[in-house]
């Protein structure tokens, strides 16, 4: 959805997110080789709590990104990117 938001990640921020889903990436697709090889349910279970929190550590990192551009906008520009964490973080629950 470029374009929707009138916030960007700085590209520090960018980078460590798209490396974290990078990593979680790979983490996913080894529980789904788990899953084939029929692999224990309890490991497979771990495996996919630790793929969650690796995600929700991703929408934390990105809702910072937000927080800060939040704090660095111009006056006039801050409802604009406020009215957009919001509705972010009504899509959280």
């Amino acid at each position: 959805m470029a374009g929707r938001y009138a916030w960007t990640m700085t590209s520090v921020t960018r980078e460590a997110v798209r490396e974290r889903l990078l990593l979680t990436k790979g983490h996913l697709e080894g529980v789904v080789k788990m899953v084939e090889e029929e692999q224990d349910d309890t490991q497979v279970l771990r495996q996919i709590l630790a793929v969650h929190a690796s995600l929700e550590k991703i929408t934390v990192m990105v809702l910072e990104g937000m927080l800060e551009a939040f704090m660095n906008a111009p006056k006039a520009r801050r409802n604009l990117l406020l009215g957009q964490i919001r509705e972010s973080l009504r899509d959280l629950t």
